[in-house]
């Protein structure tokens, strides 16, 4: 398992990569990453915001 901040998941993101965190196994996040990568994402209206929460959502 790794822990993971918010600047590799926005960039995977923005790429279209955010599956290679998977060869990690288990990926593990902070409450207060999620906030500032999905909610305030939103707020903001960028798209990698909901690809994140989409990932988070499926596991």
């Amino acid at each position: 398992m790794i822990v993971s901040n918010a600047s590799p998941l926005i960039y995977l993101a923005k790429v279209g990569k955010l599956e290679l965190l998977k060869i990690f196994g288990e990926v593990a996040i902070l409450e207060e990453v999620k906030i500032e990568v999905v909610d305030k994402g939103k707020m903001l209206e960028k798209g990698d915001a909901y690809v994140v929460e989409n990932a988070i959502k499926d596991g």
